[in-house]
């Protein structure tokens, strides 16, 4: 196991949450994530690479709803989000590096189901990822 160590804040209704990752990358740009939260998460996290950018939110109430509808289980950004004051209602595991009140751009940048690099650990697309207020641990398999 790994530990991922990236001070992340808690934002989300759920403080603890696990799953497989599904990784996306986004530039400034959520169109891809806005993209993967449409399909149906199986109770997995998304976990995206947004390069630890504060410029932009990637991720706001409406995306969070949706990911809800949608099974996934939380979203890791390693990045902004917004609407933080609803976020904190819905029952998803949210952790971001911080809040944003802009909105990311919408030009479809981005790449679905890559791994990456955050602090010398790779995070692998398809491996296991588990949150709560202690830490992120990842791992290649289910640990529970």
């Amino acid at each position: 196991m790994d530990i991922l160590d990236i001070n992340l804040k808690c934002y989300g209704g759920l403080e603890k949450f696990y799953g497989r990752i599904v990784t996306v990358e986004c530039p400034e740009d959520n169109s891809k994530l806005k993209e993967l939260i449409h399909q149906e998460g199986n109770m997995n996290v998304i976990f995206v690479q947004g390069f630890g950018n504060r410029n932009v939110a990637l991720l706001g109430d409406q995306l969070a709803s949706k990911a809800i509808e949608n099974n996934w289980s939380g979203i890791i950004v390693n990045g902004c989000v917004r609407d933080i004051e609803i976020l904190r209602n819905l029952k998803i595991g949210i952790f971001a590096i911080g809040a944003c009140p802009k909105k990311s751009l919408k030009d479809n940048k981005g790449k679905l189901g890559s791994d990456f690099v955050i602090n010398d650990v790779k995070i692998f697309n398809g491996h296991w990822v588990y949150c709560d207020l202690n830490g992120i641990l990842l791992s290649e398999d289910n640990k529970l």
